[in-house]
Formats: structure tokens, sequence, C-alpha cells
């Protein structure tokens, strides 16, 4: 299988065709346009270095595997039981639209699980604003090249170095990726932006060492049980790896054994690795198994780029046809208007004097007014913060005064409830209502949640988390919460 892998940084535009770990092409260029923190600012530019670069090298332009050095991002992990596909994947977006800091309709997200303790998947939930990748997509359009999926730099790192415990150092001229790996899960995911093209080299250096160094910190602060031990290795790759100083400077500033990464002597032979290692964990993508060391399928979701440029391709159409259809009625609608307006031309020319009479009139009029409204204004003020009060305590009183509302929420939560599901407690409030309570696998809370939502009197219904019960292995059944807007 043929696979193109391209990478689009500030300083370097890279493609890399790969047949298994066979090194068919690759190539490089700087950026004709400009492109800062993950966006392409240049979109017709950079869409014209694009047509020539793959033609150039007769790359092709199908299935492109694509990543963006710098593209913000955010990330969670979280835990869920094992259930269903369908099941876990309504779960996990449940639970991601309660964690995730953007609405979900506003991102687009990807995941991927990994083994966790007590038959359950830690996930790793990563959300990409639209616009970078909207703009990405109307680029590639314009350059004939139809992508496959989006790559995270990270991601991709994780993926080339396979390391159980490792920090990962991609040191770039534009922005650097930094990688904890912990138990073969990315835990800590940082970019690092240049200090800029003035900076010395030790001075970039001793950025990238520290913010190792706070890390790992944050990290073991947090996980006090299972902390970064000392003789985690950090693993250092990327462009600037080309000069040989780099990787004893950071060897000198660095608190951790520091090597080169190292895939393995026999993966891309013959690749400048360290400066094309986006674009060969990129090309890993669709070889990674999808199944654990006990067989079963490990749940992921790439961002599926072809799809959202076919979708978007289907709305731009229909636009466009309402576009069409719209300017006919423009232009007939545009000449009733100036019929009316040219005819009156004369008449407003005649009374331009009065109107300004009257203008003088209400001026002498408002200021009047206004003295009156400037004093009366503070008492209006005072009156508007008396009733706004009091319109709160009256509606704490209702709440209080008036049961039925409590006794229908609990009467619709309880109908909602599937076989195999029961609360424990229940917080109701005026905005939220939370529910916590036990069930014998995590399908059913997923049944609870969607329940909720369908009974037509709530807005939401948000699983805050589905757990097993802590330290309680050999135990049946999960506890959870779900938190309900009305």
């Amino acid at each position: 299988m043929t696979i193109t892998a391209l990478n689009i940084s500030s300083s370097a535009i890279k493609c890399l065709v790969l047949k298994g770990n066979d090194v068919i092409k690759h190539g490089s260029a700087p950026p004709a346009g400009q492109v800062k923190n993950g966006s392409i600012l240049q979109p017709d530019i950079i869409a014209g270095q694009l047509k020539s670069l793959f033609a150039s090298h007769k790359l092709p332009g199908n299935g492109v595997i694509c990543s963006i050095n710098g593209l913000p991002f955010s990330y969670r992990l979280f835990t869920l039981p094992k259930m269903a596909p369908e099941a876990f994947n309504e779960a996990l977006l449940r639970v991601a639209r309660k964690e995730m800091p953007v609405a979900l309709e506003e991102m687009y997200l990807a995941w991927q699980a990994y083994p966790a303790e007590n038959d359950e998947w830690q996930i790793l939930v990563t959300g990409i604003t639209r616009q970078p990748i909207d703009n990405l997509l109307t680029v590639l359009s314009k350059a004939g090249i139809k992508p496959s999926f989006l790559d995270l730099q990270q991601l991709s790192l994780v993926r080339l170095a396979n390391q159980k415990n490792a920090i990962i150092v991609d040191f770039e001229k534009d922005y650097s990726n930094i990688v904890i790996v912990a138990e073969g899960v990315p835990v800590g995911m940082q970019i690092v932006p240049s200090l800029g093209p003035d900076a010395a080299l030790q001075d970039e250096v001793r950025q990238i060492t520290d913010r190792v160094s706070k890390m790992v910190e944050f990290y073991n602060g947090t996980h006090t049980k299972k902390p970064v031990q000392e003789t985690i290795k950090i693993l250092l790759t990327g462009g600037q790896t080309a000069d040989e100083k780099v990787l004893k400077l950071i060897q000198e500033e660095a608190m951790y054994p520091v090597e080169l990464l190292n895939p393995g002597a026999n993966v891309f032979s013959g690749l400048p690795l360290h400066e094309y290692v986006v674009n060969a964990g990129s090309a890993l993508m669709n070889t990674m198994s999808d199944r654990d060391a006990d067989g079963n399928l490990t749940p992921y979701h790439h961002i599926n780029l072809g799809n959202i440029a076919r979708e978007r391709s289907a709305s731009q159409k229909t636009g466009n046809l309402l576009g069409k259809l719209a300017v006919p009625f423009a232009i007939v609608a545009a000449i009733g208007l100036l019929v009316p307006n040219y005819l009156s031309r004369n008449e407003l020319k005649t009374s331009v004097v009065q109107v300004q009479a009257d203008l003088a009139q209400a001026n002498v009029q408002y200021s009047q007014a206004l003295e009156a409204v400037n004093g009366a204004k503070t008492i209006e003020d005072n009156i508007s913060e008396i009733q706004a009060n009091t319109q709160k305590i009256v509606a704490g009183n209702q709440a209080i005064l008036n049961p039925a509302s409590y006794v229908n929420d609990i009467s619709f939560i309880t109908g909602s409830l599937p076989a195999g599901v029961s609360y424990t407690s229940m917080s109701i409030s005026e905005n939220s209502i939370s529910i916590s309570g036990d069930a014998s696998t995590a399908s059913p809370v997923v049944q609870f949640a969607r329940n909720l939502e369908s009974s037509g009197h709530y807005a939401k219904a948000n699983i805050s988390w589905i757990n097993k019960p802590p330290n309680e292995k050999e135990s049946v059944g999960v506890s959870f919460l779900i938190i309900i807007n009305r």
C-alpha cells in the first residue's frame, strides 16, 4: 500500500511517499506563503506551491495524510469501561462534551483508547478548532490534493518511537513538540514556539529543557503513585538535530539521559529520519494494529479530512445554487427601489429647509428632556436593583413552595431508567440535575442518558464519568454521574 504523508510548517513543506517501509520519494521546500500557529495565512500562494511540489516530484495526490506544525489543540484523558462499540462512542462523546474546553460543535475530535486496569479503557481525546482545518482543506482543494486524514504531530511521534515510557522532543525551527509517554499512553503534550530567528541556540535549548522539567514536575505532582522515573530517557529528534551541537547541548542541560530517537535499524532506511520524523510517524497511522495484547479491538477515531471535504463540497454547491437564484430577485428589487427614489428627488430639495427647522426645534426639546432624565437616573437605577433582587427572592420562594417541579423531575428520571440501572443520589437545582448511581454494565448508563434526552424534558444529559468502584477490582458493575442541563 502506497502512503503519502504531507507536513506543513512555517519553515518547510515536507512530503514523503512510502510503500510498506520502503521510501519511494521525499522532498521539501520552504513555504512561499505565511504559515503561523497552524494556520495557512496565504492560501493561494501555498496552494500553488503544493501543486508545483507534487507535480515536480510526481507525488500521488490521493489519500494524503496531513499534519501542520504549531496547530493549537486541546486534549483530555479519562477512563471508560469496556463496552459495545456503539455505546462506547456515545458514552465518550457525552463525557467529552462536558470535559472539553470548547463546544464539540466547534471542534474536530480524534481519540485513541489504551488498555487500563480493572477492565477499562484509558481514552486520549484531542480536539482542534475548525477554522485552521477548514483553511487547510481550502488550500488542498485549490492544489488538487485529495486528503485522507489529519494527524497530530505529537501522536505521530509517539507512533514512531513506539516506547512504553519516554520523553519525546521534536526540536524544530518554528514550533517544537514535547510528549511524555507513561505506560504506553501520551500523558503530556505541549507545543513550544521558537524564541525567534535571532535567538541563540543555547537559549532555545534551555527553553526546551526547562519546559520538559516543568511538564514532568506537573505530572508527578498529580500522579504521586506512578511518577515519571529519573531513569526515563529523552528521545531527541527534529530538523534542528542536523546541527551536531544540539544533542550535546541538550545532554548538558537536561536532567534525564538523552539520545536520538531510533525506531529501528530497518525502519525507513535511507531516509533522513529526523528531518521527516513527523511524516514517517504519519505514514504508520494505517499500519498500526487495532488490537491490544489480549486481542481486544482498541477504539480509535481519526479526523477524516476526506469526509469533511466532501461535506463542505456538498454544502457549497447548495449555497451556490441559492446564490444564483437570489441574483435575479435582487436585481428586480433594486429596480423597484430606484423608481420612487428618482421621482422624489425634486420633492426632496423643497423639503430640506423644513426638515432643518424641525431638527432645531427637536434639539431644544431633547436638551430639556435630557436634564430631567439625568436627574431621575439615580432613582431609577435603585428601583431596578430592588426589583431584580425582589424577583430573585420570589423565584427562590416559588422553587421552595412549589414542589411539583421536583416531583415531575423525579418522575421523568425514574421513568427513563433502563433495566440494570439505579440512582443512589440526586441533586436538583434551577438549571441542572446531578444523578449518581450504579449499573450492571456501562451500556445501560449510555441508554439512560439517551432516554433522558429523548424524553423531551431535558436539553442535554452529559455523562460526567463511568467508573468501576475504586479498590474493588473483583466487583461487578459500574458507578456513574450524569449531569442534566434543563
